[in-house]
C-alpha cells in the first residue's frame, strides 16, 4: 500500500504555492480505532486531512503542532484532529457512532455537525498557543478551513478534500489540495485556479479512488503551467501520549482527589481520548505521586479530575 504524503510545491508562473496530502491510511486507522459509522468516517476523515494540510505550514521537523476543533450542535458534537511538523497526526469524533445505519449515498457533514464552531489552535512555541474559532459558514470542513484561513490568516486560500467509501462503509480515497495566493499573485492566476476548481469534472475523492497522482490534479487546475517540488514528506497516524504524560497528568490533581482514588478505587486507570490506550496505576503508585506533593493550599481548588473508566 502506498504511503501517505504531504507534498509543498509551488508554480512560479502563476505565482502560486499548493500543499497536497495523501491521507488515506492515516484516515483507515483512526477512523477505524474509533469503530466510526459513515457520517462520523466522512467527518473525521476529512478533518484529519484538513489538520494535516494546515500541518504544511508548521516549520518542519520542529515541536511545532496544531489543533483543528470542530464543534456543533449536531450528533457528532465535536471533532479533534491534531498534527504536528514531524508528520504525526491523531484524531476522534466526540460521538464515533451518530447513526447505525446510513445510505451511503446519503451522508451529510453538515447534518452530522450543526451549527458551531472551527477553532485552530497553532503552537509554534510561543509563550501561549494561537488560536483563532470562528463560525461555521460553509457546512463542509474544506469551506470553513478556506475561510478560516481568508479571515483570520489574512490568506486568501482554496481548499479540497476528498473522501470515498465503499457500500460497506470502507474509505476507498483520501486526500486534499490547498492552494494559497502570494502578495504579488495576479488577479488573473486566481480567476483561472477558481474556475478551473468549480469545473472540475470529477471530484478529488472520486479521481484518488481512481488511481490520479495528486500533484496531477493540482498541474490540471493550473492549466498545466510549470510545478516545483519543494519537499514530500510521510505522514502517519501516531498519538502523543505516553505513561510519563498522565502521571504528570495525575500528578496536577489535588491531594483530595488522589486520596480518594487510593481509598475508593485502589488506583487509576486514564484511557487516552485519541487513542484509546489505557494506563493502570496501582495503589503504591499513586501513594508515591501523592507523597511528593506539597499539602493543598485550602484557597486553592484545584484541578478537575481525569476522565477515568
Amino acid at each position: 500500500m502506498a504511503e501517505d504524503r504531504l507534498t509543498r510545491l509551488i508554480c512560479e508562473p502563476l505565482n502560486l504555492r499548493a500543499y497536497t496530502v495523501i491521507s488515506l491510511n492515516v484516515a483507515r486507522e483512526i477512523t477505524s480505532l474509533h469503530n466510526t459509522t459513515p457520517n462520523a468516517t466522512v467527518a473525521l476523515g476529512r478533518t484529519i486531512t484538513a489538520a494535516a494540510l494546515l500541518s504544511a505550514m508548521l516549520k518542519p521537523d520542529s515541536e511545532q503542532s496544531l489543533l483543528v476543533k470542530i464543534e456543533g450542535s449536531g450528533p457528532i458534537r465535536e471533532i479533534h484532529a491534531q498534527a504536528d511538523a514531524r508528520g504525526n497526526i491523531r484524531g476522534y469524533a466526540a460521538n464515533p457512532q451518530p447513526d447505525l445505519a446510513e445510505d451511503i449515498g446519503a451522508l451529510s457533514f453538515s447534518k452530522t455537525i450543526g451549527a458551531g464552531f472551527l477553532t485552530v489552535r497553532r503552537d509554534i512555541g510561543m509563550k501561549e498557543p494561537y488560536t483563532s474559532v470562528i463560525p461555521l459558514r460553509v457546512g463542509e470542513v474544506a469551506g470553513d478551513i478556506a475561510y478560516y484561513l481568508t479571515v483570520s490568516e489574512q490568506i486568501p486560500s482554496a481548499v479540497i478534500i476528498g473522501l470515498t467509501l465503499g457500500q460497506d462503509g470502507s474509505i476507498l480515497s483520501s486526500g486534499g489540495i490547498l492552494i494559497q495566493t502570494f502578495p504579488e499573485t495576479p488577479e488573473e492566476a486566481i480567476a483561472g485556479v477558481e474556475e478551473n476548481i468549480s469545473s472540475m469534472n470529477m471530484s478529488l475523492g472520486d479521481s484518488l479512488k481512481e488511481g490520479a497522482d495528486i500533484v496531477d490534479v493540482v498541474k490540471g487546475l493550473f492549466n498545466n503551467k510549470a510545478v516545483t517540488v519543494l519537499d514530500s514528506r510521510p505522514i502517519r497516524a501516531s498519538c502523543r501520549c505516553d505513561r510519563r504524560a498522565i502521571r504528570s497528568m495525575l500528578t496536577s490533581l489535588r491531594r483530595e482527589d488522589l486520596r480518594e482514588m487510593i481509598d475508593k478505587d485502589g488506583g487509576a486507570e486514564v484511557t487516552c481520548t485519541f487513542c484509546s490506550r489505557q494506563y493502570h496505576f496501582d495503589k503504591k503508585e499513586l501513594e508515591r505521586i501523592l507523597d511528593k506533593k506539597e499539602p493543598s493550599s485550602p484557597a486553592d481548588p484545584g484541578k478537575p479530575k481525569p476522565g477515568m473508566h
